[in-house]
C-alpha cells in the first residue's frame, strides 16, 4: 500500500510521466497454462476456418490466440456481432474502489496491415454480466433499444493495429476502462493529450510491436488513489525495462474515472472483438499468452494517510519515481 501511495504523490507533482507503483498485495489468481486449463476456463465465441476456437490451449504450455475483425458481423438493423473470449472467474468481485494489477506474457506471431481502427491482443478484467457484444459502436440505428450490445465494466489492454493515414495515426497500445453510471448505458474513459500523465504510444508508419519475442505486459488500476489505469510493455520478466518502438516507450495512463462511473469485475479474460470494415482490409493477428497473474491490494487507507504531507511528497519527488 505504501508503494501505491507513493504513486499518488508522484502523479500529483508530475515527477515523471512514466512513474507507476507496483501493486503489492494478495495474488488471487495465477495461470501458467502448463496443464489443460479447461476445468477453470470457458471459451465462448466462434471458430476459425479450420474449426478451431480463437483461443485454445497448446500442450506446449501456452494459450494460442487469434484475432479476426470480420469473424461474425451482420449489418442488419439492429446489427448483430459475436465477440469471442476465454474467461475464468476471479473468485471474488472487484470494483472501481479496488486497486489491482494483471500481468501476462504476450508473444505475437503475425499481424496484417489494415486502415481500420481495430484492436488485437486484448486481455484484462471484465464483468461478464455487463459485457455486451460491442465495445465501440451502437446497434440501435433505428432507435431499437431492446437489445443491449454495448460493452461495459472492464479494464483491458489494447493493441490497435491500424497502419494507414486514414485515421491520422498508426499502430499504438493503451488501456481502456469501460464503466457505467447506474441506470444508464456503458461509458468509456480514455487517455487524453490534455492529461499530464497521458503518453502517446503511436509507433509511426510501418512500425509494430515485435513478433516472435515475449512481451511482458502490466495492466494496473489504482482505485484507492487516482482512479486511473496504467499499461506498460516491458522487455524483461521483472518489468523494469520499458519496450521502445521507433523511439517511443510503450506505456500509457488513462484519465481518471469520473466519480459517478462504476464497474464491477468478476472474470479475467482474453478477448476478440468484432468490427465492421469501412473500406479497408480486415484486421487480423495471431500469437500466444502465458504466465498470467492477478494481484489485489488490501483495502484502501484513509485519505489523510494516503496523501501524507507536502514535505513527504517533495521527498518522494527528490528520490525519484517509485518502481
Amino acid at each position: 500500500m505504501f508503494k501505491a501511495r507513493l504513486a499518488v504523490a508522484v502523479a500529483l507533482l508530475g515527477a515523471s510521466v512514466a512513474a507507476r507503483a507496483d501493486v503489492s498485495g494478495v495474488t488471487i489468481l495465477t495461470e501458467d497454462f502448463n496443464a489443460d486449463p479447461s476445468s477453470l476456463w470457458t471459451y465462448s465465441g466462434v471458430q476459425n476456418s479450420g474449426g478451431q476456437n480463437l483461443f485454445r490451449w497448446n500442450a506446449s504450455g501456452r494459450l494460442d490466440a487469434e484475432w479476426d475483425q470480420g469473424n461474425t458481423f451482420d449489418y442488419g438493423d439492429p446489427y448483430t456481432i459475436q465477440p469471442s473470449y476465454y474467461a475464468r472467474p476471479l473468485g471474488q468481485t472487484l470494483t472501481d474502489a479496488d486497486t489491482f494489477c494483471v500481468r501476462a506474457t504476450l508473444t505475437l506471431s503475425s499481424i496484417n496491415n489494415t486502415s481500420e481502427y481495430y484492436q488485437i491482443a486484448n486481455f484484462g478484467l471484465y464483468g461478464l454480466a455487463n459485457m455486451g457484444a460491442d465495445r465501440a459502436m451502437a446497434d440501435n440505428w433505428s432507435g431499437n433499444t431492446t437489445i443491449v450490445e454495448d460493452a461495459s465494466d472492464f479494464v483491458e489492454f489494447n493493441y490497435f493495429i491500424n497502419n494507414d493515414t486514414t485515421f491520422g495515426w498508426y499502430r499504438n497500445t493503451g488501456v481502456t476502462m469501460g464503466a457505467h453510471i447506474d441506470g444508464d448505458d456503458g461509458d468509456y474513459t480514455y487517455g487524453s493529450f490534455s492529461d499530464s500523465l497521458f503518453h502517446n504510444t503511436d509507433m509511426g508508419m510501418n512500425q509494430a510491436l515485435p513478433t516472435g519475442t515475449p512481451l511482458y505486459i502490466e495492466l494496473s488500476y489504482y482505485g484507492e488513489t487516482t482512479r486511473r489505469a496504467y499499461m506498460g510493455i516491458y522487455t524483461d520478466s521483472d518489468r523494469t525495462a520499458l519496450l521502445s518502438v521507433n523511439g517511443v516507450e510503450q506505456y500509457y495512463w488513462t484519465m481518471p474515472l469520473p466519480a459517478d462511473d462504476h464497474f464491477t469485475l468478476t472474470h479475467v479474460a482474453f478477448w476478440n472483438y468484432v468490427a465492421g470494415s469501412w473500406g479497408g482490409p480486415y484486421g487480423e493477428g495471431a500469437g500466444s499468452f502465458d504466465d498470467l497473474s492477478v494481484v489485489v491490494a488490501p483495502e484502501p487507507a484513509s485519505a489523510v494517510l494516503l496523501l501524507g504531507g507536502l514535505a513527504g511528497m517533495l521527498a518522494v519527488r527528490r528520490r525519484g519515481a517509485p518502481r
